[in-house]
């Protein structure tokens, strides 16, 4: 299987996921992934067209599930760079996936598991990228952790707001 083709297909738009070891990748609905990759067409539509066709709408919420928790992994277990940026990507991509398919709730339960793991990847972010790339990435991790905080009223996310915020401040007086 060529997941990395298969998966740059769904996501032609991430050119960072070109960087991302994916051998140790082992996606769901595999015969789907190599049936859109046969198929010549890209993108997340016609993925979605093709799950619809054949498995189900619902393959395609696993399969960006399943992509993030593998970047995730390669972050927290190696402590990769190049799947930092792809991470906070899939993340709002599989947002915006879930709740244009009215999976709100679903889209609560991620972002509650997984928005502290892009908190901790803003200093890797900084160490790397100039000072308006970091910025640009610190404000968009800001307004998804605001968006847990005011969702979950949980002081976990609160000290995160807290973190995030004077973290972006300390970047925009450098």
């Amino acid at each position: 299987m060529r997941t990395k083709e298969a998966i740059m297909a769904i996501l032609p738009e991430l050119e960072e996921l070109e960087e991302v070891d994916f051998r140790q990748y082992a996606p769901p609905y595999p015969n789907l992934l190599k049936a859109f990759l046969e198929s010549g067409e890209k993108g997340l539509p016609a993925f979605q067209r093709l799950a619809e066709e054949t498995v189900g709408k619902e393959a395609v919420g696993h399969v960006l599930l399943s992509l993030l928790q593998y970047l995730l992994i390669r972050y927290r277990r190696f402590g990769e760079y190049a799947v930092v940026k792809p991470t906070v990507k899939v993340f709002l991509t599989l947002k915006g996936w879930l709740t244009e398919n009215g999976l709100t709730e679903d889209w609560h339960r991620i972002l509650g598991s997984f928005v502290g793991y892009l908190v901790t990847m803003l200093p890797i972010i900084v160490e790397h990228e100039d000072k308006e790339t970091a910025l640009s990435y610190t404000k968009l991790v800001e307004s998804l952790v605001e968006e847990a905080s005011e969702k979950f009223n949980n002081e976990y996310y609160d000290e995160l707001l807290t973190r995030v915020r004077e973290f972006r401040k300390k970047i925009e007086e450098d």
